[in-house]
Formats: C-alpha cells, structure tokens, sequence
C-alpha cells in the first residue's frame, strides 16, 4: 500500500502529464537529406493557426515577404527582430482591408 506522500506525488506526477498533453505538445517533423538532418515548418499549424496566402508583401527597402492570414483574416507577415533575434508578426492593416479578410 502507499503511503500518503507517494500518493500525492502520483497526483503530481499525472496532473502534470494531463497538463503537457492539453498544451498541444507534438514531435518535431525532421527530414533527413543526406548526412543533414532538417526541421520541416508547417505554418498553417504553428503559431496560432496562420495560413500562408498566395500574396507577397514588398516594404519600402524592396524586401519581398509571403502575406500569412491569422484566424482572424488579419494579414501579416514575419519579421525578425533585430534586437532579440526573435521572430515576431507585423500586421498589414490596408493589406486586411483589400483582402476584406477581416472576421468581424
């Protein structure tokens, strides 16, 4: 029989694992090219649901970038900080309002 801290470390132990299961953790999708091993994207799936448009978006420095949706229907695109490294969304409001993806 177990005694009263083996049990409650049990509780810990499964609500836990409940826990990780309900936050969506999934395996990486890696391809192995040659002696390469690549981690595969998907951007429909990660990040929030972003689907990726047939539309590019060209900034002022002539930098082209691939339009995503959110679930919303808000375009953006990705961007990268310079500062952290991280990648992050800018949003492209008038592009959203010629798109009239916009979910209101």
């Amino acid at each position: 029989m177990l005694n009263k801290s083996q049990r409650i470390l049990g509780i810990i132990v499964l609500c836990l694992g409940f826990l990780a299961l309900s936050m969506g953790l999934k395996a990486q999708d890696v391809v192995r090219k040659g002696n390469n091993f690549i981690e595969q994207q998907n951007d429909s799936s990660s990040r929030g649901g972003a689907t990726k448009t047939q539309y590019t978006y060209t900034d002022s420095k002539c930098v082209t970038d691939t339009v995503y949706l959110s679930k919303n229907g808000s375009a953006f695109i990705w961007k990268v900080s310079k500062k952290t490294g991280k990648r992050y969304r800018k949003y492209l409001p008038k592009v959203t309002e010629q798109l009239g993806t916009k979910k209101k």
